[in-house]
């Protein structure tokens, strides 16, 4: 059984869990920046039980996939981010739940949450490769 396997369920119960207390709280970019995090490591999670055929993929294309997999979630968890407090300001409609500063400081950390998120992934796909040897 694939490690991601074991812990899918649970984490989609976790996962459940917060959104449903993320809704009814009011704005905090914290919040919203975990729940991102928590939404994309699940769909990251899926696409592993989906994908297993990656594990039998050359080095070079492991690594390389890893890296382009990073780069996707540290530039979706900034726009992930800001959806989400798009929907919770709508979902509370009182007014706006965040100062424009915090949307322009999000936003003008994209390419930087990018290139972390590629770092990562580099990483990861290193000590995959290395792992299979």
């Amino acid at each position: 059984m694939h490690p991601s396997n074991r812990w899918y369920k649970p984490a989609l119960v976790i996962v459940g869990l917060f959104a449903a207390v993320w809704m009814v709280l009011e704005g905090d970019m914290l919040r919203d920046v975990v729940l991102a995090g928590l939404l994309l490591l699940v769909g990251l999670m899926a696409l592993m039980r989906r994908w297993s055929w990656m594990r039998s993929l050359p080095p070079r294309k492991t690594v390389a996939l890893a890296a382009v997999g990073g780069l996707a979630y540290g530039s979706g968890l900034v726009l992930l981010t800001l959806f989400l407090m798009t929907v919770k300001t709508g979902l509370h409609a009182h007014g706006p739940e965040y100062t424009s500063y915090e949307l322009v400081w999000l936003w003008n950390q994209l390419l930087l949450w990018a290139a972390a998120g590629g770092l990562v992934g580099l990483g990861v796909g290193l000590l995959a490769v290395a792992a299979r040897r």
